[in-house]
């Protein structure tokens, strides 16, 4: 065999050809953000993973020693994704924490089938990081303490994130038939108010229903107790 003839191996002896991309931890994770988009958790596995990438499955694990560091990696790659630098910070702590908790929404309905993931998962993402420090930065100002401020930041997502699992998680079993608010007619004796609004119409706004909550949220919070 000549020499231009042997198959090239990466500097790892990995079998990958060298003329391929670079594995990294960053492109791994960027592929299985994109696995889980499309299939959804359970359409994750190495073997998956090491087609996508077309490396062998083996090589994940120099870079992430298990499944568990894989999404926890995941989580933080949609973290990275919330731009909170374009905010415009007005020194009003009730606005901005609305325009964050707002963004933070966008970002996790780009990713409806990583929000299990997401929701059960802590991160310590830099951008996460530099939510708490803002928030504290501002809150600590008017008289909160520091564990009220975390508590209300953990509040204020632990709401997003469900409310976005609400409305654009992958339905546990299927889509439903009609996952709008009805009512049988042959209960309208016996729940006549409900009857009586939804023949008047009701219209499902996430937007507004988001908003809504956000804002009541944001509006109740007082410092429990005055810091000397």
């Amino acid at each position: 065999m000549t020499e231009s003839a042997k198959p090239r191996l990466s500097a790892r002896g990995s079998g990958v050809r060298a003329d391929r991309p670079r594995l990294t931890r960053e492109r791994i994770v960027a592929a299985a953000l994109a696995l889980i988009d499309r299939h959804g958790v359970g359409g994750l596995s190495m073997r998956k993973l090491g087609a996508e990438l077309a490396v062998d499955p083996m090589a994940i694990y120099y870079y992430l020693p298990n499944k568990s560091a894989l999404f926890d990696a995941v989580v933080e790659a949609v973290y990275a994704e919330l731009d909170v630098t374009s905010i415009t910070w007005t020194g009003d702590w009730r606005e901005e924490l609305a325009a964050v908790m707002h963004r933070f929404r966008d970002t996790l309905r780009r990713h409806p089938r990583a929000l299990p993931i997401v929701a059960t998962r802590p991160t310590t993402a830099p951008v996460s990081m530099a939510i708490f420090e803002r928030a504290l930065e501002l809150l600590e100002d008017v008289g909160f303490s520091a564990q009220e401020v975390l508590d209300i930041i953990n509040c204020l997502g632990a709401f997003t994130i469900g409310h976005a699992l609400a409305e654009v998680g992958e339905p546990v079993g299927g889509e439903t038939p009609d996952a709008g608010l009805s009512l049988d007619p042959t209960y309208a004796d016996q729940y006549p108010r409900l009857a009586r609004a939804l023949a008047a119409g009701i219209d499902y706004d996430p937007d507004e229903s988001y908003a809504l909550g956000l804002s009541a949220m944001i509006s109740s919070f007082r410092p429990r107790r005055r810091r000397r």
